[in-house]
């Protein structure tokens, strides 16, 4: 976790703090001079109903991280109470990928594949690392795909709200899940449940706001007119969605090469994966074009990789994860070397504070490299670590001894399945006859 956030972090935490120690939703800005010095500081300052000035942040990375606050009180303000909910929050959600491939797949696929998840991510350097909007909406994306695999279709709708909680628009991911599967079931009490469930979350929302800014609009903790003329102005700008793919810094690509070899697969057995995986892979989708009309890909300032488009990941994930065992040959010789590449990628900007590329260059630079140049002997430890604790880990996962313990728990089919079929044990990797083989 981070001790120095961006200050979309930092001043939810100071809202946070605030409320624990006071009770009272409206801080004094001065006593933050972080915020209230800042250039920029009517970015993250809204108009309370009564003219006063308060943070201005989703609802959810503020109300999540006030119990930690509560407990560990501090006379002065800190990012550790918020970041240690962020860290909380985001292995939670990894435990909660794992348990959802494990009956699927087997323990050593489902190891892998949320390792992947958190290590070789954002997860790690943006959700785990302070109380961003991405920490709730992968917990809320992540939960979702749980409940929806296991038909529990209220829990689908209050993971929903957990997102929604997080960034408002990623009531979409919930959205196209519930009505998708609604449909293609036909059972449309799988859309109501959801919906209603969803729904209440957004009504709690209201309130809250309704508290905290004296508006029942569940959009007043941010300034929606920025959105509204991003709209007007750049709904047809094709630079800005192409950043979030290809741009040397922010662009999935460039930090998520495993993408290229993994999604084949998953369009290939499309028809063969769970239907809540497609659903919701077209829900991510969904989310990431209404995050590229609504704002820029860039993201802001002071984060490691990228952020605006993590929802899109988490969502791809399930169908990556069951897919991966119908890669073709060439994409598994590869898969190996880019997973630890992903690692060693993420690992120094998730360690260290400070490796981030100004906001202005991040169509030609990237942090990673930046950080190479510039800053060798910080970047190099950890990138070296990174990658001698990728190979152990991918040492012990070929161990027999290993294999075997993890592999004895195979998948076996479980009521209140779905109409995908359960793919075999996944084996992400190239392949050599040896003597094991015959064991």
């Amino acid at each position: 976790m981070s001790t120095n956030p961006s200050p979309d972090a930092f001043t939810a935490d100071f809202a946070a703090w605030h409320i624990a120690r006071t009770g009272d939703p409206v801080p004094d800005i001065s006593d933050f001079p972080l915020l209230d010095d800042n250039l920029i500081r009517e970015t993250w300052i809204v108009e309370t109903d009564d003219g006063r000035e308060a943070v201005g942040r989703a609802p959810g990375v503020i109300a999540l991280a006030v119990p930690a606050y509560a407990l560990m009180r501090s006379t002065g303000i800190s990012a550790v109470p918020g970041g240690l909910t962020a860290a909380l929050l985001s292995a939670a959600a990894v435990v909660l990928f794992f348990l959802l491939l494990r009956d699927r797949t087997g323990s050593r696929t489902a190891l892998v594949a949320a390792a992947l998840l958190a290590f070789a991510t954002p997860v790690w350097s943006v959700a785990a690392d302070a109380m961003w909007p991405h920490t709730l909406t992968t917990v809320g994306i992540v939960g979702m795909a749980w409940a929806a695999d296991r038909r529990q279709w209220c829990l689908v709708g209050l993971f929903g709200g957990v997102a929604l909680w997080g960034r408002l628009h990623a009531a979409l991911v919930c959205a196209v899940l519930g009505v998708g599967l609604a449909f293609c079931r036909r059972r449309p009490a799988i859309a109501l449940l959801v919906g209603v469930t969803a729904g209440t979350t957004l009504l709690l929302m209201a309130v809250w706001t309704e508290w905290m800014y004296g508006s029942w609009d569940p959009t007043s903790g941010y300034r929606a007119g920025d959105f509204s003329e991003h709209v007007r102005d750049n709904v047809l700008d094709l630079p800005n969605y192409l950043g979030f793919v290809v741009s040397a810094d922010r662009g999935l690509l460039w930090w998520s090469p495993l993408l290229v070899l993994l999604l084949p697969a998953a369009w290939r057995t499309r028809r063969e994966l769970p239907d809540w995986s497609r659903w919701l892979a077209l829900g991510g989708v969904s989310y990431l074009l209404s995050q590229a009309v609504l704002n820029r890909f860039s993201g802001g300032d002071q984060f490691y990789g990228y952020r605006t488009s993590l929802e899109l990941v988490v969502s791809l994930a399930p169908a990556m994860a069951l897919s991966a065992h119908t890669m073709s040959p060439r994409a598994r010789r590869w898969f190996t070397p880019l997973a630890v590449l992903q690692v060693v990628l993420i690992a120094p900007g998730a360690l260290l504070d400070g490796f981030y590329s100004p906001v202005a260059d991040v169509w030609w630079r990237n942090a990673f490299l930046d950080a190479l140049v510039r800053r060798p002997s910080d970047l190099l430890p950890l990138a070296t670590g990174a990658f001698v604790a990728t190979l152990l880990a991918v040492h012990l996962l070929r161990h027999p001894r290993v294999v075997g313990t993890l592999e004895a728990d195979a998948p076996t089919p479980r009521r209140g399945g779905d109409s995908g079929a359960r793919p075999p044990q996944v084996h992400p990797r190239p392949h050599r006859p040896t003597s094991r083989d015959s064991r």
